[in-house]
C-alpha cells in the first residue's frame, strides 16, 4: 500500500537518478527501487537524505494507496 512519490518528485525537478545519485550519496540499486516503488523496507537515513534534498517531509516522499 504504501507508494514512494520520488519519480514524481525526480520529474518536478528534472532530476535524473544519476543526479540524485551523485548528490546525496545514494547507490543506483536504492534510488531504482524507491523509483520503481519496488522496496520492502527503507532505511532512515536514506529517507532523511531524500526528504532533504528535496526540502520535503516524510509524508509528501511517501503516501498509502488503497489497493484497487
Amino acid at each position: 500500500r504504501m507508494k514512494c512519490r520520488l519519480r514524481v518528485l525526480m520529474a518536478e525537478r528534472e532530476i535524473t537518478q544519476a543526479k540524485l545519485r551523485e548528490s546525496i550519496g545514494l547507490g543506483s540499486h536504492t534510488i531504482s527501487k524507491l523509483y520503481n516503488n519496488r522496496f520492502d523496507r527503507v532505511d532512515r537515513e536514506t529517507v532523511e537524505k531524500l526528504c532533504d534534498y528535496f526540502n520535503v517531509e516524510v509524508g509528501e516522499l511517501f503516501v498509502l494507496k488503497d489497493e484497487e
